[in-house]
């Protein structure tokens, strides 16, 4: 998609499209004078039976003597097939054309005018590069086919009087130019410059648009700002010392214990009585002295 995209962007520059418009124009009129026009003549022939028939009877009571030809059913349409073929053969084709001219011989199927019609034509036509070679091909086929007909009547010993005969139907027509040829080869060289052309500008477009990308790259690396470093973090503050200030030293003398009042005491559930904080055994727990500190 991107590529007939970047074609039909060539296409609407005039920068682009007018050159390689006006080299197209160019190179199809050089194809077009530079091709030689050619010329085509042709001919149509007809065969035709003898008005005495095809069979010579010097005694009406017996069979006479027939031309071979004659005894297909359709013979004049066989005839005629008999002779286009032989026409047709390489060397006949080699020494009517002497290698330069195309020679069409058939029984008018590429005719216009004969489409339709089941007759035993002898359709001849010649296409050369020259007017005069184009009739002179058409003019030695037409002899050459009258001579194939009689020489095959000959060597079947036909009689004479039974001969089947040709005739002219379209004498050779005088030589036509065609320049199908020329427009072939200037179509052809407009389309392909084309082609070529915007082929070409934009390959060099894609090879310029990556030359640039390539040396913008490293000028943008270079105008590109140092990257600053990242601070170390500040570190954590030590935690500051505690000092703990000395006790003032305690006089023994001064210490008073303060007295003890007396404990209650309960039964154990033997009859003896416990003090109230003694344990099972009867022992009695006694808090130690508060040591009171004497102003």
């Amino acid at each position: 998609m991107d590529f007939w995209k970047a074609i039909l962007g060539l296409v609407r520059r005039k920068v682009v499209a007018l050159p390689v418009l006006g080299l197209a124009l160019g190179v199809a009129a050089l194809g077009y004078f530079l091709t030689p026009p050619s010329y085509t003549s042709s001919t149509t022939m007809v065969l035709t039976t003898p008005t005495t028939g095809g069979t010579i009877s010097q005694d009406p009571t017996k069979a006479g003597v027939s031309n071979p030809l004659l005894t297909f059913s359709d013979g004049l349409k066989t005839t005629s097939a008999i002779l286009i073929q032989a026409m047709n053969s390489p060397d006949n084709v080699r020494t009517l054309t002497g290698g330069g001219a195309k020679l069409t011989i058939n029984d008018g199927t590429n005719n216009a005018s004969l489409l339709g019609t089941n007759g035993p034509f002898v359709y001849i036509e010649a296409e050369a590069k020259h007017a005069d070679e184009a009739k002179a091909v058409v003019q030695r086929a037409q002899q050459r086919v009258r001579d194939e007909l009689v020489n095959r009547q000959k060597a079947l010993k036909a009689p004479e009087s039974t001969y089947i005969t040709i005739v002219d139907v379209v004498p050779p027509s005088p030589p036509e130019v065609q320049r199908g040829q020329q427009y072939q080869f200037a179509i052809a060289g407009l389309v392909l410059t084309i082609i070529a052309g915007l082929a070409g500008a934009y390959g060099a477009g894609r090879v310029s648009a990556s030359r640039r990308a390539a040396a913008a790259e490293p000028a943008h690396t270079s105008m590109a700002p140092a990257p600053h470093p990242t601070p170390a973090p500040a570190p954590l503050p030590s935690p500051r010392p505690v000092h703990h200030e000395p006790s003032a030293p305690v006089d023994p003398a001064t210490v008073r214990f303060s007295p003890v009042a007396p404990r209650p005491t309960n039964n154990n559930g033997n009859g003896a009585r416990v003090p109230a904080n003694g344990n099972k055994n009867g022992n009695v727990d006694t808090p130690l002295p508060k040591r009171v500190r004497m102003p």
